[in-house]
């Protein structure tokens, strides 16, 4: 498959699918080929003398974001609350007293 086909299943075959089936037929197919890259690529081209890559380039990938696989980070204080909440939680959620370590 080359960048020409990816481009006649989008545009012609696909033309009349809804958005989100050409968003996820694309994202399934670059996940597939970033596979194929990682883990396949230098056997692939040993015996087929041809590098793989993905036909479905920045340029004619369909636009849209969902399900979208973005994760921002939360804020510092953000974490401090997770974390403040947590450890007073902590103290009052056991079913038994701490122990006591002596030396």
């Amino acid at each position: 498959m080359e960048p020409p086909d990816a481009d006649a299943y989008f545009g012609k075959v696909l033309q009349a699918s809804p958005s989100g089936t050409r968003l996820g037929r694309s994202q399934a197919l670059t996940t597939y080929f970033l596979f194929l890259e990682l883990r396949h690529k230098v056997e692939i081209h040993r015996m087929t003398g041809r590098v793989i890559e993905c036909p479905i380039d920045e340029m004619n990938r369909p636009r849209g974001s969902k399900d979208a696989a973005l994760r921002i980070p939360p804020s510092g204080p953000e974490v401090k609350t997770l974390f403040a909440g947590w450890g007073g939680e902590l103290a009052t959620c056991r079913k038994f007293a701490p122990t006591i370590m002596s030396e």
